[in-house]
């Protein structure tokens, strides 16, 4: 009994060391790490360090290109955290399933005293009392197997102490084996072993997941990546059609000096100075809007960093252009990119999985309409004696023994919840090829889309570079007209400026060409691997 003690508190002290507690982190403790992590990709003249926040005023200047961003959503990016939570547990989850097959084992001790008033005597009996101590000890163990069958063993020792002087035997020990054995209704594989089969299906599912969630913010990080990209590009523009702007105004101003314009052309270049400057205002406040998309979409707890410093902003430099290179010269075939994403999106085997744990829930309710039927066997070996030593050798000679079976049958008449349970189990199987079909022809929408967008995307990169061409022939000509004395500074830099606006043309359809063939990765299922 001591060492079974001793046993039974060595488990529970095990369980409690497989506990893992959840450590809470503040979010200042978050920020500092995160920032520390962002700085090793940075060149060290750009490094900045936590402690250093007070006391500074200028921006954290990030240099990151698309991979980094990419490498840090994988790993801090909370929607795919939150997907990875979800699959531990559905993996908890596949340990619980299994409980129902869980061997059992327990001990009991137990002490009982009885006294009671003698009511009659016989001749010679001089007891007042009559007094019986029962101490009892035990161990049980209970072993489902997958068969529907259970086996339980217990083993019992009685003392039984007694003034009384008709008791033969003090000590009892006895063992009994029994064995249960469902034969109609809970027997075989499916109905003990089901539920534990669809948790591993949905421990699959929520890894997949993981891959599926992956994939679309691999795809939404590249956006945010390449709308900072565009945002910057736009603003720089800006910026040059200010200093036109100016050179506009200045120029009416002149004009009017010089009486050979009027107050009401230099009203209408300070009103499109003015207009300008509300648009870089405009496009300054969507170039920290995107950073901030950005921040949040690769690692959010750099975010913390506005509620802890006065003075923090991050300006993130994108270093990787758009590059048509990236996207082959052929024009991608619809139908192997389809056949490809069908055959990696994790979508289609999550439905695939969904449908097989439908058809298991079928059988499993199939076997709720069966009537019970269930096989019990027993043996019980005892022993008596009046010493403990004569208890032990009647228990060892078998001469004590009590065996036989029970076979009980039972029919539920109406047996409402395992019907209604079959329908639903039907309904959902149902249900689950439907979705399938569904997310099948959405892959398909999916991918055919792209590939028409590359497609598309493609002819309008060639007709930006063949506008960006002309534009620089123009500002040519009109650097040589000015050579020549036939254009003014003005006109030249008014050229530059449509140059600049045919070279932002040229930047955003290259962009938008990186983005469809994104989305091509995305909807084949590569984007997140």
């Amino acid at each position: 009994m001591k060492k079974l003690l001793i046993l039974l508190c060595c488990t529970g002290g095990l369980l409690a060391a497989c506990h893992n507690s959840v450590k809470e982190i503040e979010p200042s403790e978050a920020f500092r790490t995160a920032l520390d992590e962002v700085m090793l990709r940075q060149p060290k003249d750009l490094k900045v360090k936590p402690d250093d926040l007070d006391r500074r005023k200028e921006p954290i200047i990030l240099k990151l290109s698309f991979d980094d961003c990419i490498e840090l959503a994988m790993t801090h990016n909370r929607t795919i955290l939150f997907e990875q939570l979800n699959a531990e547990v559905a993996r908890a989850d596949v340990v619980g399933a299994k409980a129902n097959l869980d061997f059992t084992i327990g001990a009991n001790i137990g002490y009982n005293r009885t006294e009671e008033a003698v009511q009659s005597r016989f001749p010679g009996d001089t007891r007042d009392k009559s007094i019986t101590g029962v101490t009892t000890f035990g161990i049980n163990a209970s072993l489902p197997f997958a068969t529907g069958t259970t086996l339980d063993v217990s083993g019992t020792f009685v003392r039984n102490d007694s003034n009384s002087p008709f008791q033969s035997f003090e000590f009892y020990p006895s063992t009994t084996l029994k064995v249960t054995q469902h034969l109609l209704n809970g027997f075989g594989f499916v109905p003990n072993l089901g539920s534990s089969w669809i948790a591993e299906n949905n421990r699959a599912v929520a890894d997949w997941q993981v891959e599926v969630t992956r994939n679309e913010q691999a795809l939404a990080v590249a956006m945010a990546y390449w709308n900072l990209v565009e945002a910057e590009q736009e603003l720089d523009v800006l910026y040059r059609q200010e200093d036109l702007a100016k050179d506009a105004l200045d120029l009416a101003k002149s004009r009017l000096e010089a009486e050979i314009g009027t107050r009401l052309d230099v009203l209408a270049q300070e009103a499109n100075l003015k207009s300008q400057q509300v648009s870089i205002i405009q496009a300054e406040t969507l170039v920290e809007q995107r950073t901030d998309e950005l921040l949040h979409a690769i690692h959010p707890d750099l975010i913390h960093g506005y509620a802890l410093y006065d003075n923090y902003s991050i300006v993130i430099e994108p270093t990787t252009n758009a590059d048509t290179s990236r996207v082959g010269a052929d024009e991608p075939n619809l139908l192997a990119e389809v056949k490809a994403a069908l055959r990696r999106r994790p979508e289609i085997r999550q439905a695939a999985k969904q449908i097989e744990n439908a058809g298991i829930s079928i059988n499993m309710s199939e076997y709720g309409l069966l009537p019970t039927l269930d096989l019990e066997s027993s043996i019980t070996i005892s022993g008596f004696g009046k010493e403990f030593d004569d208890s032990l050798s009647s228990y060892d000679d078998f001469d004590n023994l009590k065996y036989g079976f029970d076979l009980r049958f039972g029919v539920p008449l109406q047996n409402s919840a395992a019907r209604s349970s079959l329908t639903k189990a039907e309904i959902s199987k149902r249900n689950a090829i439907l979705s399938a079909r569904e997310t099948e022809t959405g892959v398909i929408l999916e991918v055919a889309a792209a590939v028409r967008q590359i497609k598309s995307t493609r002819r309008a990169v060639n007709a930006a570079e063949e506008s960006r061409s002309l534009q620089a022939e123009t500002y040519e000509a009109e650097q040589e007209r000015q050579k020549a004395g036939l254009a003014t500074s003005f006109e030249v830099k008014q050229a530059l400026n449509d140059l600049t606006q045919a070279e932002l043309g040229l930047v955003k359809a290259k962009i938008n060409l990186e983005r469809a063939r994104l989305q091509l990765q995305k909807a084949t299922g590569e984007l997140g691997r």
